[in-house]
């Protein structure tokens, strides 16, 4: 099928990502993919056009996408792996939403793992969720101080009640409080969680 959507074959809608132009399928984009099904059967402006613009994604982005939907394969890469769980959050494709999640969990390190728990957050993966909160309460000592400075009161929470060295989590906490916008009035609440 994907040889016929190259060879522009029997195609009947093109999605335009930036300057790409991908000529396709109606009929394998709303079988593979809820969000082109529900585009094409709700009378949208978009059902009844030759082309639509893809707009929010890149084309590096949108060809990757369009070529997952026509063979159901795709690889994740550092390089792309933020990009392809926003555009698969848009597109509601929730197996390949599954697939970067688990890939993002095999690749916390030190550097990154504040950075992928606010992601989690955002795209709502609750498996890398709870491994990225588990790698920092292992990791609390190693972490610096600026990482820790973009940990969310939530999240401050439940590490300062994983981690086991109460002496650190007061300095953490208070490093936290220090650098965070109205980081004093909660002091008193995260406070509870150390135990002195």
């Amino acid at each position: 099928m994907d040889d016929m959507r190259t060879a522009s074959e029997f195609v009947d809608i093109v999605l335009v990502f930036g300057k790409v132009r991908l000529p396709c399928h109606k009929v394998v984009l709303a079988s593979n993919c809820e969000y082109f099904k529900r585009m094409f059967l709700a009378g949208m402006k978009e059902s009844q056009t030759d082309e639509v613009v893809m707009n929010g994604i890149d084309c590096k982005t949108g060809v990757l996408i369009v070529k997952y939907l026509y063979s159901g394969s795709i690889t994740v890469t550092e390089e792309n792996a933020q990009d392809l769980l926003s555009a698969s959050n848009m597109f509601l494709l929730s197996d390949l939403k599954d697939s970067i999640e688990k890939f993002l969990s095999k690749r916390i390190q030190p550097p990154n793992c504040v950075s992928l728990l606010n992601l989690s957050h955002f795209f709502e993966l609750q498996d890398l969720i709870k491994t990225s909160r588990k790698f920092i309460a292992d990791k609390w000592d190693d972490l610096s101080d600026e990482s820790i400075v973009e940990l969310t009161e939530d999240d401050m929470e439940v590490i300062l009640k994983e981690h086991e060295c109460q002496e650190n989590n007061f300095l953490r906490l208070q490093s936290w409080v220090k650098s965070v916008d109205g980081g004093e009035e909660r002091f008193p609440r995260l406070l509870e969680n150390v135990k002195l």
